[in-house]
């Protein structure tokens, strides 16, 4: 075992989220479900045992500081029509951890742990649902191609209609609008206490405060990424 210095922030994974041991799980949650609460306005508690994240085609990175869970990625992996797909279940950053660089070392803990063998595919289809404009940036940052492409609207083809048939896969009674991915109504009564905003992207700022106003809109995306993780062999 290595010892953590003081105030320095480890990162736990679980690959394999049902490998979570059953004592540990409720206090997992206790974590994550915490960790929402700085973010968003709840009436309930959105993972629970019943909406729960503890299955096998479910990974979870937890990232610690001085002995608190400060942040949370929960991701999903699928395949859909011979395509790998990674689906960014969720994630969220407490309140007086942000700006750290947290969702980026949650992100390659996973697909490290996800991609990084020989027989891993060279390309993936990355997908979330967000109205966070800072999450669109950096889950677009790791992509070649992404719909929407914001500020523009889609643009048709094999990455659009992979799109819409992940939404439907995912989200089956949720409607999207095929121009822009719109989720209408997708978070219920979700809303955060501070709506979050880019610094770094003025167009993807304004994109957002104008097609999915409601505090309750999301949007869908997805796009290809390159596999940097790829150990490839000898």
């Amino acid at each position: 075992m290595i010892a953590t210095p003081p105030g320095a922030v480890s990162s736990e994974l679980f690959q394999i989220a049902s490998d979570v041991p059953e004592h540990r799980r409720d206090a997992v949650l206790e974590d994550i479900n915490s960790i929402i609460d700085t973010n968003w306005l709840t009436t309930e508690r959105f993972w629970s045992r019943q909406h729960s994240p503890f299955k096998p085609d479910h990974g979870i990175v937890l990232l610690h500081h001085s002995g608190e869970c400060v942040a949370y990625l929960i991701i999903q992996r699928l395949t859909f029509a011979g395509t790998s797909v990674i689906y960014l279940s969720g994630t969220a950053v407490r309140d007086t951890h942000r700006g750290r660089g947290s969702f980026k070392r949650m992100f390659d803990a996973a697909m490290a742990a996800e991609l990084g063998h020989p027989a891993a595919p060279a390309e993936f289809c990355l997908c979330w649902r967000t109205r966070n404009p800072v999450i669109y940036v950096l889950g677009r940052a790791q992509c070649r191609r992404v719909v929407p492409a914001i500020p523009a609207e889609t643009q048709g083809g094999d990455l659009d209609d992979l799109c819409l048939s992940l939404a439907a896969t995912l989200y089956p009674r949720q409607g999207i609008e095929k121009a822009t991915m719109a989720m209408r109504g997708a978070y219920g009564q979700l809303r955060y206490r501070d709506e979050p905003r880019t610094q770094t992207s003025p167009e993807v700022a304004r994109w957002f405060a104008q097609t999915i106003p409601d505090g309750a809109d999301a949007v869908f995306c997805a796009g290809w990424a390159s596999n940097r993780w790829l150990q490839r062999n000898q």
